[in-house]
């Protein structure tokens, strides 16, 4: 796992595994696809994110990076789980130098959108507004 990474985990004060995190963590940091189910609050989003961090910075980005390609794509079903899985990226990512954004209704169109003028390198959304964007492209 990189420094950088380490650093955003210790920052936000984790310090042990929890049971999920400690059964998908070696698995996803290997490159396995991993599906697990457990309790709200058993950081099931940051093992996610641990795993995706480490592959995205162990991957060169493209050069020619477009508003049109984030070169990761998050899925959230409402607005509130996309800003947390936004907040908790922001949070552990702190140090690794990827550009995460969210988008989602109930919020200016415009603004979010305008986001999109600079490369994104995760890009969480709910399903409609992300149509939206794509359908503007």
């Amino acid at each position: 796992m990189p420094e950088v990474v380490r650093r955003g985990i210790d920052e936000a004060g984790f310090t042990d595994c929890t049971p999920i995190q400690a059964k998908t963590l070696p698995l996803a940091l290997d490159g396995v696809n991993v599906a697990g189910q457990a309790q709200t609050g058993t950081g099931k989003t940051a093992a996610f994110l641990i795993a995706s961090f480490t592959r995205l910075l162990a991957a060169e980005a493209p050069e020619q990076r477009g508003k049109t390609c984030p070169r990761m794509l998050v899925l959230a079903p409402t607005r509130e789980l996309a800003i947390q899985i936004r907040d908790e990226a922001e949070q552990l990512g702190k140090y690794t130098g990827l550009s995460i954004h969210a988008c989602y209704g109930g919020v200016d169109y415009d603004k979010q959108r305008d986001r999109f003028d600079e490369p994104v390198d995760i890009l969480v959304g709910t399903p409609g507004r992300l149509i939206d964007y794509f359908k503007q492209k």
